[in-house]
């Protein structure tokens, strides 16, 4: 699996042809990547039984805005998936303020201690 980008649309394309519609599922981890698994259950074939299962696992591209990402499942078993490109290239500004040698940064008001809250 790789990613593809063109223009502004960042653009992923898996062949699931195997597993049928119903068993094809894409999942966003909080890490930042992206699955997609595939499978059916056990089936008669060729004189046996037979189940397949497929995962796939790639980095969200940084700069792809997650909540844009959208997938759809082609008639032929392409699973594509694509993402727009954030408009902002900074997923976060974080801001700068003065120093003040008489203040410790506990005394800040969005202070966390490594602790915890």
């Amino acid at each position: 699996m790789r990613w593809l980008k063109e223009g502004s649309i960042f653009k992923l394309e898996v062949n699931v042809a195997p597993f049928g519609s119903t068993g094809i599922k894409v999942f966003m981890t909080h890490g930042g990547d992206l699955i997609v698994h595939a499978g059916h259950d056990e089936q008669m074939e060729n004189d046996g039984h037979i189940s397949r299962r497929f995962e796939g696992r790639i980095a969200i591209p940084m700069g792809v805005d997650a909540n844009s990402i959208e997938s759809s499942l082609s008639p032929d078993g392409i699973l594509t998936i694509v993402a727009q490109e954030t408009a902002n290239k900074y997923e976060r500004i974080i801001p700068v303020f003065p120093a003040d040698p008489h203040r410790h940064l506990s005394d800040h008001p969005h202070y966390v201690s490594p602790g915890g809250p």
